[in-house]
């Protein structure tokens, strides 16, 4: 399954300045997209938490769109520990 990245304006442009909004849209990219890996798998909250060994209530931060308590790194850790290989495809903002 592949799945890019991509940043562009998001609710989050309304509150915060640029960088901080895209940093928000990828954070909730990647929550929204192991939360369905989640789902996918068929794992409940306790055994998902195993398998990324984490606590339960981590697990449910993440599915209830709690972004602002992870950072990037430790949601591709999340991403590597379900199986995935995470890549970054990167292009140009268009004018």
């Amino acid at each position: 399954m592949l799945m890019t990245i991509q940043y562009f304006d998001s609710p989050f442009h309304v509150t915060h300045d640029n960088e901080a909004a895209s940093k928000m849209a990828m954070k909730m990219e990647l929550s929204i997209f192991i939360a369905e890996q989640i789902k996918n798998l068929g794992l409940k909250q306790s055994e998902a938490a195993a398998r990324l060994n984490v606590t339960q209530s981590r697990v449910s931060e993440l599915t209830t769109g709690k972004i602002h308590k992870f950072t990037i790194d430790a949601m591709i850790d999340m991403l590597d520990k379900l199986g995935f290989r995470s890549t970054i495809t990167l292009s140009p903002k268009s004018s």
